[in-house]
C-alpha cells in the first residue's frame, strides 16, 4: 500500500510531516471517501466492495480520507474524541491490502470547496477516479451540498461510475463510529469488539510520568497523547505488543490530585525500559470506574486486586 498526502498548493498536512506529498496520480483508481475513524467493520465491508470493484474494471484502489477529521474544523462540539490517531488509521487500512492510502488537509478553506469542484478537480483530476463507491446516504462539498444524484450527473459527463453500498449492520445494529464510541464511553469493551472486529487498541509513545507508580510499587507506562481517548474514566485489564498482560488506568487520579486524564500502563511480569517507544495497547475488559481513596496503602490493595482480575482475562 502506497500512503500519501494529496498537496492542494502548499497546504502540507499538520498532523503528519512526513507523509509524501504527490500532486496528482498518473493511473486510473477507484474510490471510496471517508473519515474511517476507527476502521470497522462497515469500513471494511466497504473496502472490501472497492477492491472486488476494482479489480473486475481493472483499476487500482484508492482509499481517500482528510486530516484532520472534518468535525474538528467544522463543529468541534461534535466530535468528542477520535478513535484512532493517522498512525493507528494507516495500520488499519494497511491491513486490507488496497493500492492508495491518501490523506487531505481538511482545513477551514478546504471546507468551502464546492461539490462540483471535489468531485471534477480532485477526485477525477488529481486522483484519476474512474470509479466511485460511497455509502448510500454520502453528502459532500461546502455545507454537505452534494449527494448521489449530483455526483452520478458529474461522472456521468466525466466518464466515471457512481456506486452506492447499503449500510452494513450487525445484530440489527448500524455499525458506525458513533456507535463504537458511544459503547467506548460505557465501557462496553465486548460489543465494541464486535464491530470492530478486534479489540479496540492504542499505539502511542512512552513518555516520562510524575513517577507516582513505581513509588508505590507498580511503575506504569505513561502514554502521549491520551487526555481525549473515547474511554470510559476508570481501570482496565489490557494486552501489552500483543503478548503481555497489564492493567491500564484511564483518567485524573483523584487520589493524587489530577486535573488532567492521561493513560498509565502497568505491564505485567515485564522490567524494560520503554520510554520514548510506541507501544500497542488494546483493551480486553472494563474492571471498575475510577475512584479517589483515602490513602496509598488503600489504593495499593485496590490496584494488588485490579492486577488478579486481569490475569485471569483471556488474551
Amino acid at each position: 500500500m502506497k500512503t500519501f498526502f494529496l498537496k492542494l498548493g502548499s497546504e502540507s498536512c499538520p498532523l503528519k510531516e512526513d507523509l509524501e506529498a504527490l500532486n496528482s496520480l498518473d493511473i486510473d483508481t477507484a474510490i471510496t471517501v471517508g473519515n474511517f475513524d476507527g476502521f470497522h467493520l462497515g469500513h471494511k465491508y466497504l473496502v472490501d466492495k472497492l477492491k472486488d470493484n476494482a479489480h473486475k474494471r481493472g483499476l487500482k484502489s484508492l482509499v481517500l480520507t482528510f486530516c484532520p477529521h472534518p468535525l474538528k474544523v467544522i463543529a468541534p462540539k461534535l466530535l468528542t474524541c477520535e478513535l484512532s490517531d493517522i498512525d493507528e488509521k494507516v495500520e488499519l487500512v494497511e491491513r486490507e491490502e488496497i493500492d492508495y492510502f491518501s490523506f487531505v488537509k481538511f482545513d477551514e478553506k478546504f471546507s468551502k470547496i464546492s461539490a462540483r469542484d471535489f468531485l471534477e478537480e480532485i477526485l477525477y483530476e488529481k486522483l484519476r477516479c474512474r470509479y466511485l463507491l460511497v455509502g448510500y446516504d454520502w453528502r459532500f462539498g461546502y455545507r454537505r451540498e452534494g449527494e448521489i444524484e449530483l455526483a452520478r450527473e458529474i461522472g456521468e459527463k466525466l466518464g466515471f461510475e457512481v456506486d452506492t453500498v447499503a449500510p452494513f449492520q450487525i445484530e440489527g445494529h448500524i455499525v458506525s463510529s458513533t456507535l463504537i464510541r458511544r459503547l467506548l464511553h460505557e465501557g462496553r469493551l465486548r460489543e465494541v469488539k464486535t464491530f470492530l472486529g478486534r479489540n479496540y487498541f492504542i499505539k502511542r509513545k512512552v513518555v516520562s510520568g510524575d513517577g507516582r507508580g513505581s513509588k508505590i510499587g507498580f511503575p506504569t507506562a505513561n502514554l502521549k497523547g491520551t487526555d481525549n481517548l473515547c474511554l470510559r474514566e476508570g481501570v482496565y485489564a489490557v494486552r501489552v505488543n500483543e503478548t503481555y498482560k497489564g492493567v491500564a488506568n484511564y483518567g485524573i487520579r483523584p487520589t493524587f490530585g489530577g486535573d488532567k486524564r492521561v493513560l498509565e500502563v502497568h505491564i505485567l511480569d515485564f522490567d524494560e525500559n520503554i520510554r520514548g517507544r510506541k507501544i500497542k495497547v488494546e483493551f480486553l475488559e472494563f474492571i471498575r470506574p475510577e475512584m479517589k481513596f483515602n490513602s496509598v496503602e488503600e489504593l495499593k490493595r485496590q490496584i494488588n486486586k485490579d492486577i488478579e482480575i486481569a490475569r485471569k482475562v483471556a488474551i
